[in-house]
């Protein structure tokens, strides 16, 4: 067995006055770990608040966004329903004769073929006498 050896006084109070040093540095150290953990539940709670207003503004703008998407949707669905409308009549809208609003009266018998398209004047002749135009030069020149 080993025997107790007593300590000197100096080394007594040494070793006490360490201890209560040591025991203050744990309290000061429980104080900021309590501290820290006071200002962590605060910024959790303020992250919390953040993320449900984030929440409210990205159902609003995903509401805002299927409304649009909807409307998207719908002009398609026109857009489809104007096609096939024009592909039932067998001709496409670019395809036929537009005619200016004065020449829009009902054409002779004689213009309209027997695809039922109607033909134009330009069709009949295409190469109207539009008369002799003077070059620049003969402009400049007379």
């Amino acid at each position: 067995m080993t025997a107790v050896v007593p300590l000197p006084e100096d080394a007594s109070l040494r070793l006490a006055d360490q201890l209560q040093v040591l025991s203050q540095v744990a309290e000061a150290l429980t104080y900021r770990l309590l501290e820290l953990e006071e200002r962590l539940e605060g910024q959790e709670d303020r992250i919390g608040e953040r993320l449900q207003a984030a929440a409210g503004q990205e159902s609003a703008h995903g509401v805002a966004m299927d409304q649009r998407l909807g409307d998207t949707e719908a002009r398609l669905a026109r857009i489809e329903a104007a096609l096939r409308g024009l592909d039932r009549s067998g001709t496409s809208r670019h395809l036929q004769a537009v005619q200016p609003p004065a020449m829009q009266q009902e054409l002779p018998g004689s213009m309209i073929e027997d695809d039922g398209f109607e033909l134009g004047p330009e069709e009949v002749d295409p190469f109207l006498d539009e008369g002799e135009q003077p070059f620049m030069d003969e402009l400049i020149a007379g």
